[in-house]
Parts: structure tokens; sequence; C-alpha cells
């Protein structure tokens, strides 16, 4: 029987789905690994940095743009490339993405943004695009690498972990604020109601407070309440030294009075007496102070800062230009521990050395001289080893050294006097030995017999860093010629050097550049004692000098400034010493700052107490009070230029215009820690000032003292006087030559709009005299607002309660504010019944004049209760006292209640200023015997 053949096919043959064979399905797969493979490595290839900028319009605009921004260069070294903010990532969102992009290609071949001008007339155009885009898909790019849920409010701003906040509970959306981040910003060219709905909160991207961030703000807001507290506390202690300062700068000069006195009497009988000096003519009680932590620092020398393997901070030190304190300045008591111990770069440890020395130091001038103060607690002895008697200078418990220089000396900007310290110095590791030394021609031009003294780089030709191949470090014998080292000192290439000997009472003034030289300068005055069991240097120092190795010191300029403690009989470098600040003469900038004092003679024969009297300018008669009992608050007030209540609402001119309105964020919430920085940017002119006075200030920081009794408020603000800066618009540069200052405050219930938030900040309108929308004085003169007001000098300040209306974006070119939007006589006195005023005090320092008024349909200096005030000028500081009743029954006063708060915010016209060209704070909280959280000024009771 025959046997049949099998008809089942085979394996390849056998079909599946849809009829398909196995063999058919294996080639479309092979073919669809291959297709597909070149379609996702095509698309790749168009989705990174390289291609995106292939063509000049991006490579020379865009690219450009963005390389200077944080997205680019960072610290962390993510770098995010324009398919990360660009491209999706969800597959189907990419793909109509890179079919959006071929309308791009059409404008490329048709050459639409093919030059930098054309680029620049589309670019809002193509901004709005991406904007919108953005806004729709709840930022998607953004939060590929900014995820909500991860971020740590400990390491924001207040204002950014505000903004976060309101983020969450209203559905905004990154692209609301972050427009502009990596490329030239144009929001500004949007109008107000693009602008208004484009950063509308979207209510569908509402999202919970992620638990960390929430868990984050708890510990933040812990922090600063702790910090809040312990500044709180600090302040008190600093208050109370320096009252026993005073008490016993007082009794010293008693002593000397009744010394020189007997020295006198004992002259008259054939003997002779001299009293001891008593300081160096500055009262320190009011000078600010800043407190600086020397730390030992071992072995480490220039050489050592410079190199990567001894120092993790050498690159960005080298090629990012950051200073020594920009890490490290709140780290020099462990780094001094490290060194001290022989932890790192030490080699011989002095067991029980100190690792570091807080010092409190103090800096003032009177315009001729440079004071210095510095204090600081002193030790047991503490035997050093490897030192015959335990003392490297017996001669000499204490030696302090300051060093000045200007940024002519390189590295001296971010490193101060580290610049001298080289790794061959005496007893540094690669100190050469005395046979070296003596065979050298070096010899013959240096002095070298106790070994290598500090010198700077600029005095060598080449010095060695690294110690490659086993050379040794620094450039000891590399002295350039006598001529290029002349040239170097000419050219300020060298670092001032002062120093004080206790044992010896002896002053050395030199300087360092081809070695340490330890005289020629004109010299300097010393004061040097111990209170108690610490030390007390003061030095004064003229500003100018015509001695070769002296820095002149001049107004508008910082300069480098380092110092250093030989403490405990100590010697070379086994001392403690600074990283490098800057010093300046009233420059908020310095770290260091020199305030102006007037500074009194001091006779080391015969002192006087006139001598030691501040200069006053007593206004009225003296409040007195307990002021060791009143409450104090440290508020810095700035130059606010051309900003006003419709700018503060507006969002193109003000980012933070919907919280404020919106949100009910109030201005302190985001700017308190912020006004010194904003009104540098308005003073100079580099925002929202027209008419910048060249010199003048751009913030005043002023203690604020309150207090009250049963039946009074009791205010004293104190702050550094300014120089004159002249007014270049004003004749005489004085805009009110009759008054040095006048200090205004404003105090107001929540019933006037928005004064929760912004203070006094609502009578501030930008069509006010000398405010950009101001009318001119034919449109006044033809207004029947006109014969209801006073407006002889312009329009003053007002309040919205009192206008129908007031045009706050100026839109279709409309002038912002409502000067001629005036209401009814009824509808303002049913405002000024239902408190809807501004109670103003003001002081006028001039006659010593006071005015109490109100602010309503304009601004009213007469009608009020009534206060007391005292001003004085104590040793280059204003000081002005107000008292005045807390109740009153006449019309614009607030009478104050003690269980309430109010709002309240003030300004000072210093330097003889006028109308805007004054100084204002933010909206703060008054309250009484209140130390939540929402109240600032809390007056506490006698």
């Amino acid at each position: 029987m025959a046997v049949q053949e099998s008809k089942k096919p085979g394996l390849m043959s056998r079909r599946i789905i849809l009829g398909t064979t196995v063999a058919g399905a294996l080639l479309f797969f092979i073919v669809g690994i291959i297709f597909w493979g070149g379609f996702n490595t095509a698309m790749e290839a168009t989705n990174n940095l390289d291609f995106c900028i292939s063509c000049h319009e991006m490579e020379e605009n865009v690219y450009e743009e963005y390389k200077p921004t944080i997205h680019y260069s960072n610290r962390t070294g993510v770098r995010a490339t324009c398919p990360d903010c660009h491209v999706p990532d969800p597959w189907v969102h990419k793909m109509v993405r890179k079919i959006q992009a071929s309308n791009e290609v059409y404008h490329k071949i048709m050459g639409t943004v093919d030059t930098p001008e054309k680029f620049d007339q589309q670019r809002l155009t193509m901004a709005k695009r991406v904007w919108n885009t953005m806004k729709k898909t709840d930022s998607r790019e953004c939060r590929n690498c900014h995820n909500f849920e991860s971020m740590n409010p400990e390491f924001q701003r207040p204002r950014a972990r505000n903004q976060h906040m309101n983020a969450f509970e209203t559905g905004q959306t990154c692209i609301d604020c972050h427009k502009g981040i990596a490329h030239k910003p144009v929001r500004n060219l949007l109008t107000d109601e693009e602008l208004e709905k484009l950063e509308a909160p979207n209510p569908d991207f509402i999202r919970p407070v992620p638990e960390m961030f929430a868990e984050g703000l708890k510990r933040v807001e812990a922090k600063e309440a702790a910090a809040a507290e312990a500044e709180k506390a600090e302040k008190e202690k600093e208050r109370e030294a320096k009252l026993a300062a005073k008490k016993a700068e007082q009794a010293r000069i008693e002593a000397a009075v009744a010394a020189a006195l007997a020295g006198q009497s004992a002259g008259a009988a054939g003997k002779t007496g001299t009293a001891p000096a008593t300081g160096v003519g500055i009262d320190w009680s009011d000078v600010p102070g800043r407190k600086i932590t020397l730390f030992y620092p071992g072995e480490t020398s220039m050489e050592w800062v410079m190199t990567g393997k001894d120092h993790g901070g050498a690159r960005p030190f080298l090629n990012g230009g950051d200073r020594c304190i920009t890490c490290h300045d709140k780290e020099t008591a462990d780094m001094g521990k490290k060194m001290v111990t022989g932890e790192k770069a030490e080699s011989t440890p002095i067991p029980g050395k100190r690792g570091s020395i807080p010092v409190n130091i103090q800096a003032a001038h009177d315009g001729s001289n440079l004071f210095l103060r510095f204090e600081w607690e002193d030790t047991e002895h503490t035997p050093v080893p490897f030192v015959e008697g335990g003392k490297m200078d017996p001669a000499n418990p204490m030696k302090l050294a300051i060093m000045l220089g200007t940024d002519d000396v390189e590295f001296a900007d971010r490193a101060g006097c580290w610049q001298t310290c080289h790794e061959d110095a005496r007893t540094m590791p690669d100190a050469p030995d005395a046979d070296t030394l003596a065979s050298n021609d070096v010899a013959k031009t240096l002095d070298l017999k106790a070994g290598v003294t500090k010198y700077l780089k600029e005095s060598r030709s080449s010095i060695e860093v690294q110690g490659r191949r086993g050379k040794k470090r620094g450039g000891w014998d590399k002295l350039k010629s006598s001529d290029e080292v002349a040239a170097a000192l000419k050219a300020n290439q060298f670092m001032d050097l002062l120093r004080y000997q206790s044992g010896t009472e002896t002053t050395e003034d030199g300087y360092i550049l081809e070695q340490r030289y330890m005289q020629g300068g004109q010299g300097f005055q010393a004061n040097a004692r111990k209170e108690g069991n610490n030390w007390v240097v003061e030095m004064k120092r003229k500003l100018q000098s015509d001695q070769p190795g002296d820095i002149n010191i001049d107004a508008g300029k910082l300069y480098n400034f380092g110092f250093a403690i030989h403490d405990d009989y100590s010697n070379a470098r086994f001392h403690h010493v600074s990283l490098g600040y800057k010093l300046g003469l009233d420059n908020e900038a310095a770290e260091v700052n020199a305030v102006k004092r007037e500074a009194k003679s001091v006779a080391a024969a015969a002192p006087t107490k006139a001598a030691a009297t501040s200069s006053k300018a007593a206004t009225g008669s003296a409040i007195e009070v307990d002021w060791s009992k009143a409450g104090s608050r440290d508020i810095t007030l700035f130059y606010p230029g051309e900003t006003s209540m419709e700018w503060v609402m507006t969002g193109k001119d003000h980012g933070g215009a919907r919280p404020f309105l919106k949100g009910g964020d109030r201005c302190v919430t985001c700017h308190d820690k912020e006004t010194a920085d904003m009104g540098q940017k308005m003073v100079s002119g580099e925002k929202a000032e027209t008419s910048p006075i060249p010199g003048k200030r751009g913030s005043i920081p002023v203690t604020v003292e309150s207090t009250h009794d049963s039946e009074n408020l009791y205010l004293r603000f104190s702050w550094p006087e300014g120089e004159h800066a002249p007014v270049p618009f004003a004749e005489g540069g004085k805009m009110d030559p009759e008054n040095p200052m006048k200090l205004a405050l404003m105090l107001a219930t929540d019933d006037v709009e928005f004064a929760d938030r912004a203070g006094c900040w609502q009578t501030c309108h930008e069509d006010a005299n000398s405010m950009p929308d101001r009318p001119e004085a034919d449109a006044i003169a033809a207004s029947d607002t006109a014969k209801v007001l006073d407006l002889k000098a312009g329009v003053t300040k007002y309040l919205k309660e009192s206008r129908s209306s007031i045009e706050v974006q100026g839109r279709r070119g409309k002038k912002r504010g409502g000067w001629d939007k005036l209401k009814s006589a009824d509808e303002i006195k049913a405002a000024m019944d239902a408190h809807q005023f501004m109670d103003i005090l003001r002081f006028k320092s001039g006659k010593g004049e006071t005015e109490d008024g109100y602010i309503l349909e304009q601004r009213m200096m007469t009608g009020g209760q009534g206060f007391e005030v005292n001003a004085a000028q104590e040793a280059g500081n204003w000081v002005v006292t107000l008292k005045r009743k807390l109740k009153s029954d006449k019309a614009g006063d607030i009478s104050l209640d003690t269980d309430k708060v109010y709002n309240f915010g003030f300004a000072i016209h210093d330097d003889f200023s006028n109308a805007r060209f004054h100084h204002v704070s933010l909206g703060y909280k008054l309250g009484f015997d209140n130390d939540s959280d929402g109240v600032e000024i809390n007056a506490i009771k006698q």
C-alpha cells in the first residue's frame, strides 16, 4: 500500500493572521525593525542641539542668547538644550511637533527670519506661539525636569516659595512667571489684555500641595522664626554691650581727666605726669559691627589655594572668579579646627591651640581718617612644644596686622592678602634652607637673614604653583629686575601693611611687594587694651598718603582687606587669619563698611569731657522712655523712583501684580529682604526712574523701636546720615534747602483698600506731582477739581476712596491715575467717617516743625491732635523720637486700641530732598504687646 505524502504545510509557509505566512510576517517584522530603526535614528538626529543650531538663523540669534543663561551653564552641570524645552517627550505629541516643524522649514526657505533684524521683527510672534502652547500643556516640557513634587522650599527665596504655593492653590503654571529665561525678554511687549489672558490661572492645573513641599515649608518657617529670635536676642545683647562700653569709655575719660589734673598739680610742684591715652576719638557705641571669624591656616598658601588636588575650589576660584568668602565665609571655624588639629594641611600641630577667633570689627571715617576697632576674647597660654619656653615671641603677647590692596594685585579681589603667602616662605613646606638662600644672587637684593618673607607674584617672573615633576612650589628666587619692581609699586601692585605689637606697644607701617617692608609708610595711631578678658584694639590712619607703599582710600571705591592676629605669643605662620573682604566708605556693598562719624580730638595728656560729647542738634524737650523695654525692628527703606500704586497693580510693570491683587499677598511677603537691591536698581536709573540723581544712595537701614504706656505711643527711628549728593536738576543742588531731613509716617486701618498689604503706597499715584503722568498746569486750571482741591503745587497724594475711578493700566494711551475723578463732598465725608483715610505725621528738621494731618481727597497737613518730637544728630546718625497720644477725637486721626493691629509705613526725605525723591518703607503691621507673625512693629508696654 502506497504511503501518502503529508499535505501539512511547512513552518515558513504556514498561514497565520489574515492569511499571512510566517515567512511573510518575519519579512515584514525585519523590514519593520529596519524601517523603525532608521526612522528613530532620523528622529534622534533631528532632536539635538547641534541640529537645532545648524542653520544660521538659530546659531546667530537664539543660541547666542541662550549660552549665558543658567540652562546652558550652571553649578550642577545639567544642561537643558533646545529639544528639552521645545520638543515634547511623549511620542504622539513629539510626532505632532515634528510635523509642525515643516512650517519652520518653509520659513527657512522663504528667508522670513534670515537676518537679525527680520528675526527681531518676528520674535514676539514666535514667543507668543511657544508661550501659548506651554500654557495649554501646563508647561509640560518644564516639568520634565522641574517636578513640583520634588521642590524643597528651604532652598528657595521667599518670593519663589510664595509664588509656587500660589501656583498649587490657584492653578498657575511655570510659563506664567518664567518667560524669557533662555532668550531675549519680550514679555514687556505684550498688551495688558494679552498678559492678563496668558497669565490667568487655569483651575484645571490646581494641584494639592506636595507633602515634601509642605514639610519643607514647615522647616523653613521654623528656621526663620528661630533666626528671628536669635537676631532679636543678639541685638539686645549688642545693645547692652554698647551701653556698657559707653559707660566704660566715660569712666576711662574721667580717669584720664583726673590723671591729667593730677599731673598738672604735680607739675606746679616741680613734678611731671602723663595721662594715659583714651582712644582714637570715635564714639563706637552706634557704629555698626561685623563679626569675622579668623581661622588657623596651617600650611595653606596661595599655591595651595590654586591647586585642585589640594583645594576643591581651585577651578571656581581661577576660572569662575569666585571669592574665597563665597564658599567659606560661614565655614572658617570648621576649617581652622581641621588645620589646627593636624587633620588637614598642618605637619606640626600645637596641642590645645584654638582653631578660630571670632572678632567683632567696626569701621568709621571722618572724611580725613579711617578708624578701625577690633575686639576678641583672649585665652589661656598654650605652650608650643617645638619652641624653648613655649613662646615663639615672648616680647609680644599679641600682634594685630591688617593689609589693604587694590584690584591691581592679581587675585586680591577674591583672596585678599592670601596672595602674599607662598609655599616657600619661612616655616612653610617648601622653604629653602639657609645654604640655598646664601648661595643665590637674590640674597644680594633681598633681606633673607630670617628666611623668605611674604611677597607678591607681581615681583616674580614666574611662580611654580602645582609643583609638577617634583619642583618646589613658589618663586622666591625668580625675582624681577629692580626697574620692574619699581614699576609694579608705582602701579599699585603692592599690599599696604599695618601692624601693632602689644608688648613693645609699637606700630609698623610698610608694604609687601618683592619682600615684606615694615617701615616707610605714613604711620598710624593705635590704642590697645584689655577689657576684662577681651582685647580691644583701635586704629586711626589717614585716608590719604604720599608715601610709597601706602594705599589712598577714596569714597566710592572698594578695597581688598584682610587681617591677622598673632595671639598667645605666636609668630610666623602660626597665627589666625581672615579671608579677603571688601572695605569701603559709606558703601553698603562693602563687607567692612566705614560709616561717616564725627571724630573728636583725643589728647593723651589732658583730655576733657567735652572731647567725648556727641555732636547734637536737639529739637524739642527730651522724651523720657526706658528704651530697653521697647520692641525693635530693622527696616531698610528704599528709593522708589517712579513706581506708584498703579505701577504695583500692572502686570507688565510688576511681576507680583497678580499675587498682590488676586492672592492678597503683602508687599513684605516677597520684598522685605530685597529692598536694598530694589532701591539700587531704581536710584541708578536701571529701573523705573527717568531722572536719576548721581551719588544718591539707594537705601537707608533704619532701626525702629516702639513702646507705649497707657496713654501714648513712642517711636524711635535711627539711621546713618548720608553724604550730600547734589541734585543736577535743582538750583543749588538742594530741593528743600531749609530741611536737611524730613520724616513722615502714616497709619491706617484695613478700611482703606490695599492698605492691609501695601501700607501707605495706596496714596501714591502716577499722576501726582513729579510723577510721569502728572497733568500740566493748564489742565489743572481748566478742571473743576481745581475749585475744590489745593493744586497750586500740583497733584498731591490721595486715596482711591475719594475718586469715582482710577485708570490703572493706561490702556489705549490714557494717562494713569484719577486726580480729576473727584467724588462729591458728601461721598468724601462718608469715606472719612468710615475711616477710609491715612493718618499722617511729619517732622521737618530745619525749623523743628511738626505736622499732623491726613490723606483722603488730597494731603492735608493740619487738623490732627499733634505730637511731640525730639531729633538729634549723634555721631553721624539721625535719631528721631516721637510721642503721640493713643486716642484722639480729631478728624483724620486714627485712635489706637492696644488690642488691634494697624497698617504702618514711613518715609525719610534725607539730603534736602522733596516730593517723590525720598526713601520709603513697604507696608508693615503695628501692634501692641503682640508678637504674632503678622506684627512687624511691636510696641511693648513700659
